[in-house]
């Protein structure tokens, strides 16, 4: 277990190239970044302190009992607990999943860093503003925290590699591209002048105009979007280039696998959504999704 390893055994990395600038305030949002700057300081890794097995086994008990005796003097959880009293359609395994969907996007959250370095960037005197360089980097950021957020998923590696690879190359542009709309949106970025007057410089202004659209009309319940995210990247092909050649062309064995996958996310969405909704608001909120993804193929297909 990770917990066991020497500090010298853990890898912190970051997701802003080593830039992250660390103060009181945001010393919890990059690990990586925090550690070297107290090593920077002049502390000495071999006065951390290392926890032995026995005493991380003797605090897990501790907590357990003292979880277990709080629990004894809780009244029971109101109707709005998950489980205890669920009056959903949806099975134990069908919140696991749900749970281990949204746990796996938020592993790799970058969403407050570059909240911040945003916000920070429009501190700066304009001329140290952001310039066309860092916005670019800024979009590979985003674009590269779709692949491991798929990667986290059991199903995904039940998959033949070569199914994986056609998965990645027909999926990736449009489930991309609705991550990248998404975490624009809960960033500020459009709404950030810096940023867009950067943008636009590079892809222009009807990019930067289907970008504003995209994300005003997006679904505003974030846990709604992480789930379609991982249901179009099991898709068998949400691509709107037809592949011209036949290794992005799925077998029969394989297209039924991703279709199965693609069936029990399907299935635990609808079920969350009419116990979220109720049936017509779950009709409502699944059309609005599905209209998304339909806005940004259209986008795509006219930026071309």
């Amino acid at each position: 277990m990770l917990c066991f390893l020497s500090i010298q055994k853990i890898k912190l990395q970051c997701q802003l190239n080593n830039h992250c600038e660390i103060t009181h305030k945001t010393r919890n949002l990059c690990s990586a970044c925090r550690l070297k700057k107290c090593f920077a300081l002049g502390m000495n890794p071999q006065l951390i302190r290392r926890w032995s097995y026995n005493q991380l086994k003797s605090k897990h008990e501790r907590l357990v009992i003292n979880k277990n005796k709080n629990n004894r003097q809780l009244p029971m959880p109101s109707s709005l607990c998950l489980l205890n009293n669920d009056r959903s359609n949806l099975t134990i395994d069908e919140w696991n999943l749900f749970s281990n969907i949204i746990h796996a996007y938020d592993e790799a959250n970058i969403i407050p860093q570059m909240k911040y370095h945003l916000e920070q960037q429009s501190l700066l005197p304009p001329k140290l503003r952001l310039n066309p360089s860092k916005s670019i980097l800024i979009f590979k950021v985003l674009l590269s925290t779709l692949l491991p957020f798929i990667e986290r998923s059991s199903y995904f590696h039940d998959l033949s590699i070569h199914t994986r690879q056609i998965l990645i190359q027909n999926n990736s542009e449009i489930a991309g591209t609705l991550n990248s709309i998404f975490v624009m949106r809960e960033i500020n970025a459009l709404d950030n002048m810096a940023f867009i007057t950067s943008c636009t410089s590079i892809y222009g202004d009807e990019v930067i105009k289907h970008s504003v659209q995209l994300a005003a009309r997006l679904e505003t319940n974030g846990i709604l979007v992480k789930i379609m995210i991982l249901i179009l990247a099991f898709s068998t092909n949400c691509s709107i280039i037809n592949p011209y050649y036949s290794g992005s062309t799925m077998n029969l064995s394989s297209a039924l696998s991703v279709l199965n996958i693609q069936s029990m996310l399907v299935t635990m969405f609808w079920k969350y959504l009419i116990y979220h909704y109720g049936f017509s608001g779950a009709v409502r909120c699944f059309n609005h999704l599905i209209k998304s993804v339909l806005d940004i193929l259209y986008s795509a297909n006219e930026m071309r």
